[in-house]
């Protein structure tokens, strides 16, 4: 492998379009306890056990926390501790512009691999292609939730055509890739750090979350009756008892977060800091998972001590594996 060809990889692994090789691969057996009441539910009216508020429950009756839920939970809170000007949020367009920076970038980057001609040299009017303007309009269609679309599309622009007006016929792949390196960070090309491991619309997740089982089947669960008030006289509202299952304190649930690509121990990759960033707030302080959160319902904490991470790098073929408990990496 060339020293060419590995800069473009380490070009897309900084633009989160890496995952067409494998590098590194993380396995986070993580064990948590919910320290307060639990209720994730199915919907009023959709359980077998006469609740109005059942919680879910897997084919043999055994409740469990979707991954869904958990990357969802996980998403979230990542989003409210970043830059808010650097960070698109899943609630809002500015997931669109995201996914509109990484389908323009990804053309650009497809292009290049489809002409990486002997020498390493790509054919300048190869690129012309990407300025297509029918083709980005399109884009901005498909990703019209973008407020600034139409910027997204503009710089993408401006960062070809920069190249063809230089007159060349050809450019040497490092030169290709160590110009377009710097013009994605001064154009803000670059989708954030949210969506380069979490994913978009465009954009492939590098991590996997299991469904969250309890350690062990033995789980009883209970059920609390309740009464709805009314928020403007602040008394009970007439016709509005009903009753909710829940999860009592003290389970241990088990589940893992499978990563491609993220090396949780190297600390100058974002990456793999953001991931840092969220266990360490698990054992800490816990995040709250499920519904009746503002009633005291849904803190879980992760387990360090019996929290396992596993990171297994690639090597002529073969994985090469290292394993160690989470209370020695946050």
């Amino acid at each position: 492998m060339t020293d060419e060809y590995i800069r473009l990889l380490n070009l897309k692994r900084f633009l989160g379009l890496d995952l067409d090789y494998l590098t590194e691969y993380v396995e986070i057996k993580a064990v948590t306890i919910n320290e307060e009441p639990l209720r994730v539910g199915v919907g009023r009216g959709e359980g077998f056990e006469g609740s109005d508020l059942p919680v879910v429950k897997d084919g043999n009756n055994i409740p469990y926390i979707p991954g869904s839920s958990l990357k969802g939970v996980f998403r979230s809170w990542l989003e409210s501790t970043y830059d808010p000007l650097n960070t698109c949020l899943a609630s809002d367009g500015s997931l669109d512009c995201c996914s509109l920076k990484a389908e323009v970038i990804y053309k650009l980057i497809d292009c290049i691999k489809r002409n990486l001609y002997r020498g390493f040299e790509i054919p300048v009017r190869e690129l012309r292609t990407i300025t297509d303007r029918q083709a980005l309009n399109r884009l901005t269609q498909k990703y019209r939730g973008c407020p600034h679309g139409d910027e997204v599309i503009t710089n993408a622009v401006k960062v070809v055509d920069n190249i063809l007006e230089s007159g060349v016929e050809s450019i040497r792949l490092g030169k290709l890739v160590d110009y377009l390196g710097e013009q994605i960070d001064i154009f803000r090309l670059r989708p954030c750090i949210i969506c380069r491991v979490f994913g978009n619309k465009a954009l492939a997740s590098h991590i996997n979350i299991s469904d969250a089982k309890p350690k062990g089947n033995d789980v009883r669960t209970s059920i609390r009756t309740r009464i709805a008030i009314d928020r403007f006289t602040q008394a009970a509202l007439h016709g509005a008892l009903f009753d909710y299952e829940f999860i009592p304190p003290g389970y241990k649930w088990e589940f893992k977060i499978t990563g491609w690509n993220i090396n949780i121990l190297d600390s100058s990759d974002d990456k793999s800091k953001l991931l840092q960033t969220l266990l360490k707030h698990l054992t800490l302080y816990g995040l709250f998972i499920g519904g009746m959160k503002s009633v005291g319902h849904g803190l879980m904490k992760l387990v360090p001590e019996e929290s396992v991470v596993r990171l297994c790098k690639v090597e002529k073929g073969d994985l090469i594996c290292e394993s160690r408990l989470v209370k020695e990496i946050i």
